[in-house]
């Protein structure tokens, strides 16, 4: 039963080896905005707001034309598995021969199942990286921006009930059901057309704008398990009963193949497909707005190398130590493989509402040194994609500037793949170039033996 989660699970254990090697944006990339726990709906402008409210496009930024080359973000996390847990229980342990495993007592064993907030664990990873993004403002007519971004993404979750038949095998009288396994993974390329002008505003508003994106995306690989009805059930005389129900479907390199390491960074398309972000903002006083955007509307067509795994019996084991027996469970789980028809996943399409204020415009405030920028944001994942989660997201971030050249940015995050993150960022302002570094994720600093989730940001500009 292992090797079944195991060859699912390989598609995210793949993806974070690859990691490694290759720069892979989504709003991953928007490094101002992990600064502020990815609050930027309202707040965002220039190539901030490509993929987040192409809207702000419109708004005044530094400079005519920017260009941004390589902004790179890297988020991982679990809800179950820290720090702490990972060294202590999976690194082995270090004799005079190397490092070896790590012999599990039941007090270790408890604690492993202890993690468990839930009877589901999830893990989520993401990389991205604008390749390239210019953007240009025409006066009156408004703002273009062209990006090309990639995204590496995958996540994964994982029945306790799994972890636990891992610890102790299937003793007489238990059962384990995991159907809640799931697993998503998927490497894109977006080439985006944005667009954001002014839009004719009623009376009651200082200002409206209007904007959209228009995308072609390139698919990579994708993975994911589509069912997984399996159970065990072990009657007190040994008899192993087991439902073994699973279907996943690839395209592009079989995630689970060694292989996957020996081809090059860039790879032919397997996939493709069209995406639209609408967006809209508007000033409803001189120091508060509003931004409401929908983003990844669309979705992407796997049509080569596509293929299926897939296997639907039932196994009835009196005697698991028979050799025969045990093939026949080997090949059981291993499934079959063939080739499919062409098919289609969804983009991750998001609904995004934030207002955003700025203090130095407030009356009472017109006196205060620097400028500050308080914003509040709510994300809705309308799609189950991965290293993307239906869970709602609430962030509330803070950009301080006690010069116009230091931007100093924190935030407080709540929901989404995390369950909260404190972050941290600042960046140099420096005329025609700018670098920005942030974290969405600086738990570590208060804890840094109990941290589950880690990301870092680094990008550059170029003001013209």
């Amino acid at each position: 039963m292992r090797s079944v989660v195991n060859r699912g699970v390989g598609a995210l254990v793949v993806l974070l080896s690859i990691c490694q090697i290759v720069l892979a944006g989504g709003d991953r990339a928007n490094v101002r905005g992990m600064g502020m726990a990815r609050t930027y709906i309202a707040a965002s402008r220039g190539l901030d707001a490509v993929g987040i409210n192409p809207a702000n496009l419109a708004l005044p930024d530094d400079g005519s034309a920017t260009l941004s080359i390589l902004p790179l973000g890297v988020h991982i996390g679990s809800n179950f598995l820290n720090y702490d847990l990972y060294s202590t229980y999976f690194t082995g342990v270090e004799t005079d021969s190397g490092r070896v495993g790590r012999y599990l007592d039941e007090s270790d064993k408890r604690r492993i199942l202890d993690a468990f907030s839930s009877e589901v664990g999830d893990v989520s990873m993401t990389v991205g990286a604008r390749l390239i993004g210019l953007s240009v403002e025409l006066g009156e007519i408004g703002a273009f921006a062209l990006t090309v971004t990639d995204e590496l993404a995958g996540s994964a979750s994982l029945p306790k009930e799994f972890v636990e038949f891992s610890l102790y095998g299937n003793p007489p009288g238990s059962t384990y059901d995991f159907s809640n396994v799931n697993v998503k993974a998927s490497w894109l390329r977006a080439y985006e057309l944005s667009f954001g002008t002014a839009l004719p505003k009623p009376g009651f508003l200082e200002w409206l704008s209007g904007g959209f994106g228009v995308k072609l995306v390139h698919g990579f690989g994708y993975y994911e398990i589509q069912r997984f009805n399996t159970t065990l059930t072990t009657s007190e005389n040994g008899t192993l009963i087991g439902r073994v129900d699973y279907l996943s479907r690839n395209a592009g390199v079989d995630p689970s193949d060694d292989a996957v390491m020996a081809y090059g960074l860039f790879w032919n398309p397997v996939g493709s497909g069209y995406g639209v972000d609408l967006g809209i903002g508007a000033g409803i006083t001189k120091f508060l707005s509003v931004g409401i955007a929908v983003t990844d509307i669309g979705s992407i067509e796997w049509t080569k190398h596509t293929e299926i795994t897939y296997t639907d019996t039932t196994l009835i084991i009196d005697d698991p130590a028979v050799v025969q027996q045990q093939n026949a469970i080997d090949e059981v789980l291993k499934g079959k493989k063939k080739s499919s028809a062409s098919f289609a996943s969804s983009l991750p399409t998001t609904l995004r509402v934030g207002l955003a204020l700025e203090f130095q415009h407030v009356p009472a405030f017109k006196n205060m040194p620097g400028q500050m920028l308080l914003a509040l944001d709510y994300n809705q994942g309308m799609v189950d994609a991965p290293g993307e989660t239906t869970n709602p997201r609430i962030s509330l971030g803070v950009e301080y500037k006690p010069w116009r050249w230091l931007p100093i940015r924190t935030g407080v995050s709540f929901g989404g793949t995390d369950r909260m993150n404190v972050a941290f960022g600042f960046g140099f302002r420096l005329g025609f170039f700018d670098l920005d570094l942030a974290s969405e994720n600086v738990n570590w600093l208060f804890q840094p033996n109990d941290f589950a989730y880690g990301s870092v940001a680094l990008g550059t500009r170029f003001r013209f």
